[in-house]
């Protein structure tokens, strides 16, 4: 019975995980302009992020279910830093500013390091209410009434450990220098691009949370 709610649990959890969205945009955006130390920050904020969410809906704490001022509220700051992120994707497309693999450690660590990464993954997966939403319904649909503490505990810690995991082999994958190189001369095409995109989303979700 567990392994089956586990298997049911987790194979709804991948397919979430796997479908690019905002997250995604930014991950792979840090990782190829500012390098995998930046990217593996990235990754860990957002793997943070999702825990938080995760330990909120393991614990019952549904307040985004029924705040709805909360709610609006979260919607307009996830629009609002989403078109920040995208207008500063769109900005640093048409900047002279040498891509990761053009820079020396130092420059790396000065300037866009872990700690730097992990505080855009962390707003970026916080202040996604769906996240929050997604991981109430999750538990609440998948996971039996009658499962005990100690294996929602281990159910959460997995999907955790998931996120993260995944993040973290896209950043090694498209940080590595050969891979990079290949990609260069579409780069500066594809962040602008992936920054109009957020600029869409985030208005979309403006004006959806305004005039619903």
């Amino acid at each position: 019975m567990v392994l089956h709610e586990f298997l049911l649990l987790a194979t709804a959890h991948w397919l979430a995980l796997v479908s690019p969205g905002p997250d995604f945009l930014l991950l792979l955006r840090n990782a190829l302009r500012h390098g995998r130390r930046n990217g593996i920050g990235t990754s860990l904020g957002i793997a943070c992020a999702n825990g938080v969410y995760i330990v909120m809906a393991l614990t019952g704490f549904s307040v985004l279910q029924h705040s709805p001022a909360l709610l609006l509220a979260m919607k307009l700051l996830a629009g609002g830093y989403l078109a920040y992120i995208g207008w500063a994707f769109i900005r640093a497309s048409r900047s002279p500013q040498s891509l990761m693999w053009q820079r020396t450690d130092r420059e790396e660590k000065t300037h866009h390091g872990f700690f730097k990464g992990f505080a855009a993954g962390f707003l970026s997966g916080g202040l996604n209410p769906k996240n929050g939403l997604f991981y109430l319904g999750l538990f609440t649909l998948m996971v039996g009434a009658t499962t005990g503490t100690e294996i929602k505990m281990l159910y959460g810690a997995w999907m955790f450990a998931a996120v993260f995991a995944w993040d973290a082999a896209l950043v090694l994958a498209v940080s590595d220098e050969r891979v990079a190189v290949r990609i260069a001369d579409y780069f500066p095409r594809a962040e602008w691009l992936a920054g109009v995109v957020l600029l869409v989303v985030a208005l979309g979700i403006v004006a959806a949370t305004l005039f619903a």
